[in-house]
């Protein structure tokens, strides 16, 4: 006969209290996840639900005064060059005169006897760097007799002195010329030894020391442009602030900028009532070459020397 053992029956009241107790466990972790689906799937209201039965509150807005505007008065620029504050300046550009105004090319009335003030009697020819007034071009003798050969550059003028000359006209004497051998590149990067005059001149109108040689173009870091007088077809160098005083009006140069090449002119009548500005362009061609300007890119010294072509020199 088959006896049970208390080892045996603890075993097994050991094992079902278990699985009751992971019954239990299970079937409450399903309704505890029900509940939370239930809680999830609720609608919330809306924010606008919530604002129905909100408060309201009335402000009274405060009362707006008429303002009443000044019209607007023109401005420096000329005559129709008239923005008020609302109103954005709408400015076009004619390729045919190369120059700005307020009103379309196609609407811009013909020349008549009564716009000839819109006229403006000079053109500009080019902007450039300001080149000192005498550059050194050439020299002939020996040492201790050279005689310097000076181009001026505004009328291209020679100009002959010797140490110790003068020139009473330009304000300037020659205190030491000497002849001095210096390396330079050639076109193919090969070294040449070459004879370069060097000049020293005392300037007097601006009391500096100035030093020149013929290879070299010596150059200031302010503009000057090239103007064509009209009719007559005279040429003037003027820098800004300059002024030129024509029988249709005076000229005074407001603004000079090399790249690119712009003027900005202010025609003043001679009354001084009425003034016209523009901004005025070289020709798109144009074969004059540059007295005194060999080279393109600007120095970046007020005084700085611009080279010549290593192959030119005009010594003798």
């Amino acid at each position: 006969m088959h006896r049970f053992k208390l080892t045996e029956l603890l075993d097994k009241l050991v094992l079902l209290v278990a699985m009751l107790l992971f019954t239990w466990v299970g079937v409450t972790a399903i309704f505890e996840v029900r509940k939370l689906d239930s809680i999830a799937g609720q609608s919330r209201p809306l924010l606008s639900e919530l604002k129905v039965n909100a408060p309201l509150y009335e402000a009274e807005a405060p009362q707006v005064e008429n303002v009443v505007w000044k019209p607007a008065e023109n401005q420096s620029r000329g005559e129709d060059w008239v923005f008020d504050v609302f109103t954005p300046p709408v400015i076009y550009y004619d390729p045919n005169s190369r120059e700005f105004a307020v009103t379309p090319p196609s609407m811009q009335p013909a020349d008549t006897v009564d716009n000839t003030w819109a006229t403006f009697d000079l053109e500009l020819l080019e902007v450039r760097l300001r080149p000192y007034k005498l550059q050194l071009v050439g020299y002939a003798g020996e040492r201790g007799s050279y005689v310097a050969y000076f181009e001026n550059t505004s009328t291209g003028a020679i100009v002959l002195l010797r140490e110790g000359q003068e020139d009473a006209e330009l304000g300037v004497r020659l205190t030491s010329f000497q002849e001095q051998q210096i390396e330079i590149s050639n076109e193919n990067g090969t070294p040449i030894v070459q004879d370069v005059g060097v000049a020293r001149l005392a300037d007097y109108a601006s009391g500096q020391q100035m030093s020149l040689t013929n290879l070299e173009t010596k150059m200031f870091s302010d503009l000057e442009a090239k103007v064509r007088l009209l009719p007559a077809g005279n040429i003037r160098y003027v820098e800004v602030g300059s002024r030129l005083e024509l029988e249709s009006g005076d000229y005074l140069i407001e603004d000079l900028s090399a790249q690119p090449q712009e003027a900005m002119i202010t025609k003043i009548s001679k009354d001084g009532d009425r003034r016209l500005s523009r901004t005025l362009t070289p020709a798109p061609v144009s074969d004059l070459k540059p007295r005194g300007s060999r080279q393109e890119a600007a120095p970046p010294s007020p005084f700085a020397i611009r080279p010549r072509s290593p192959g030119e020199k005009p010594q003798g």
